[in-house]
């Protein structure tokens, strides 16, 4: 009973800490998902499973299920277009949405300090979500001591939402860090993303090695492929054409997290104000005035401005959308057009306003 009681406290940290992300997410995962999750478990893990896709629903909602959907054309009301499963056609796009989120990892090092995980094997929300939980809870308790989280120090999943990987959400790695440094980190991982999305980038390559400026500061401590980084642990997406599409919905995620008020300070975009260059065709975002970054940041403000009455308003408050950017960029997948024609669309949609602010918790701050 006591191994119950702590595991159940345990989730329910984890649906708090849950809501301290970006555009929130559906905790139930596309349908291969949830088939992986049931696969080669004992029947307890599978129950602990289940209870902790009950606690973060009670507080998570689709919202990012949302924004890929309508972006791919979903013209249905909230609960058709929040549906992970809406378009089969689409599962893929919607995994790499998730990964974000929920990246995959194993211990590489030093394994043993956490309850409920299995050495050796892949960590995800639904393969081992009291592993996922207790990670992620002392994650959150190390980036508020000031822990540096990188490489060196921490797994893929603390990286991204308390370390130098918060890019991937559009935010700073850290209090004080330049927007300039944090755009670029994105603006990096954009370029990554797209030539993954358009197999000019291939699943065999060294995540490292690529040729693209940056990348190899941030894996270089690390000997991952491509398809190691995305498909970790998940046999289901490594063919190339679904890895793909995996790596196009982490851009998505990316940019769908840049118009949420918790990670990012706009200015209201100006009527009818258009990308510069050759994305001139294109409405202009509003330019960034600040990237927020999340280690004291308070968890329930921030939550406030990432369920769906928040992104209801934001679909309200003037055009570009985060929607009508997502179109645009599926549109440019469909194509497979080559990165130099999308950089100038993506500059445009991180352009920073004239006088940025470096990385704050914003309006966001622990009282």
């Amino acid at each position: 009973m006591l191994r119950v009681i702590t595991a159940l406290s345990t989730l329910l940290l984890l649906s708090l800490s849950t809501n301290a992300r970006a555009f929130q997410l559906s905790p139930d995962g596309t349908s291969f998902e949830r088939r992986l999750a049931s696969q080669g478990q004992p029947t307890g893990q599978r129950l602990l499973g289940k209870i902790a896709s009950f606690g973060v629903r009670k507080f998570g909602s689709p919202v990012h299920e949302e924004i890929s959907n309508r972006a791919l054309d979903c013209e249905g009301d909230a609960e058709i277009c929040a549906d992970p499963d809406w378009d089969p056609a689409q599962a893929y796009i919607l995994a790499g949405v998730r990964w974000n989120d929920d990246p995959p990892f194993r211990f590489e090092r030093s394994f043993g300090k956490y309850v409920g995980c299995t050495p050796g094997q892949t960590v995800r929300l639904v393969v081992q979500p009291e592993c996922w939980a207790r990670v992620f809870v002392d994650g959150k308790k190390r980036a508020k001591r000031g822990e540096s989280l990188d490489a060196r120090s921490a797994p893929l999943l603390l990286r991204s939402h308390f370390g130098d990987m918060q890019f991937l959400h559009s935010m700073g790695g850290r209090d004080g860090e330049s927007p300039e440094v944090t755009r670029a980190r994105i603006l990096m991982w954009s370029e990554f993303t797209w030539k993954v999305a358009t197999q000019r980038i291939l699943g065999g390559e060294i995540v490292a090695k690529v040729n693209v400026a940056g990348m190899s500061e941030v894996f270089g401590a690390n000997g991952w492929s491509v398809q190691d980084l995305f498909t970790l642990g998940n046999p289901n997406i490594r063919k190339p054409a679904y890895l793909a599409a995996v790596a196009f919905g982490s851009l998505l995620h990316t940019v769908q997290d840049s118009f949420s008020r918790a990670h990012v300070s706009r200015r209201s975009p100006e009527y009818n104000a258009t990308c510069p260059g050759s994305a001139g065709k294109h409405l202009a975002p509003g330019a960034i005035e600040e990237f927020h970054s999340y280690s004291h940041q308070d968890a329930d403000l921030h939550a406030d401005a990432d369920v769906r009455p928040a992104f209801s308003a934001h679909q309200s408050s003037g055009k570009p959308t985060t929607v009508d950017v997502g179109r645009t960029l599926a549109e440019f997948y469909g194509r497979q057009a080559a990165w130099s024609e999308v950089a100038p669309y993506i500059s445009c949609i991180f352009l920073l306003h004239e006088n940025p602010r470096p990385a704050s918790p914003g309006d966001f701050a622990a009282p």
